[in-house]
């Protein structure tokens, strides 16, 4: 006798709910959360749960990046995403006191220093703290300065202010994807950063 295709569908929901109940177990959410489902829930959530005032820029999905200006580390004022358009750009908000941020910054030289994007880094400190860890290390990427307001955090798209945050915006200057935390590795940040 045949199987009959809703047993197959019901076997196959069930294996799937148990595969996913000995992940939550085993690892937590972190593995639903990088998956580019994950990623779009927890974004929206974030969006959801945080005041964002009515009419405020944010930084969405398909939309353009809002003008942002900001200093680097030697003061002048950078337009974001204008000085960078032309080529698809990765803004990495992060902090010094942030050490998942720190875990990724490698990951980050890497990715600038292959060329295929250009990475920026915004920082969520004072510049003299910047500056001092940047000696210890220094990035190989442009270094943007934010003070850590929700209106810097909203305008960037991460009205909780979430660190790491990261956008990729193409040669426009339109927003192709947000990735709330951080990568778990160099393959992975690497093909998040392709643009179709």
């Amino acid at each position: 006798m045949k199987p009959r295709f809703g047993t197959i569908v019901s076997a196959a929901a069930i294996f799937a709910s148990l595969l996913l109940f000995a992940t939550l177990v085993t690892q937590g959410f972190a593995p639903l959360w990088r998956t580019s489902i994950g990623q779009h829930a927890l974004n929206r959530w974030l969006q959801f749960r945080a005041h964002v005032p009515e009419g405020a820029a944010m930084a969405r999905s398909g939309e353009p990046l809002p003008r942002i200006e900001l200093p680097d580390l030697q003061g002048a004022r950078i337009s974001l995403p204008g000085a960078y358009l032309g080529k698809p750009v990765v803004i990495n908000l992060w902090a010094t006191w942030c050490g998942p941020c720190l875990r990724e910054m490698p990951m980050l030289v890497d990715l600038a220093r292959a060329g295929n994007v250009r990475v920026v880094g915004v920082a969520w400190d004072g510049a003299e703290d910047v500056r001092a860890f940047l000696h210890t290390g220094p990035t190989k990427y442009p270094m943007l300065l934010a003070e850590p307001t929700s209106a810097n955090a909203t305008l960037f798209g991460n009205p909780s202010g979430v660190l790491p945050y990261t956008l990729l915006v193409d040669a426009g200057g339109r927003v192709v994807r947000q990735h709330v935390g951080p990568f778990q590795n160099a393959g992975e940040l690497a093909e998040w950063a392709k643009i179709d």
